[in-house]
């Protein structure tokens, strides 16, 4: 059970947040806020080679994302520039949010 309410999470994402475009298989658009991440992470590839790579994702109100689903696409702000990302897995947590796993087109 959450404790938050969904005006707690819509007023976080709405003061940490960036507002997105989606666009559906069915090309319906879809506006929502939400929290843009791109943490790296350290890959082994085997022996001594390792290399980072980016894992874009997307924090949002589940609500406002329902309709999207993997292989839609999005359009994020990301540093001032409209940046198009293919939507790879889509992740509900129960609570009211939902996290977008994103890959840069």
């Amino acid at each position: 059970m959450a404790v938050e309410t969904l005006d707690d999470r819509t007023l976080l994402l709405a003061d940490f947040g960036v507002s997105c475009t989606g666009t559906t298989s069915g090309n319906a658009t879809v506006t929502f806020t939400a929290i843009y991440d791109a943490q790296h992470a350290l890959e082994e590839a085997g022996g001594f080679v390792a290399f980072s790579l980016d894992q874009p994702r997307l924090t949002c109100v589940t609500s406002q994302v329902s309709a999207l689903a993997e292989g839609d696409t999005v359009t994020v702000p990301v540093n001032s520039v409209n940046t198009d990302y293919t939507i790879r897995v889509v992740m509900p947590d129960g609570t009211g949010i939902t996290e977008l796993a994103l890959e840069k087109q």
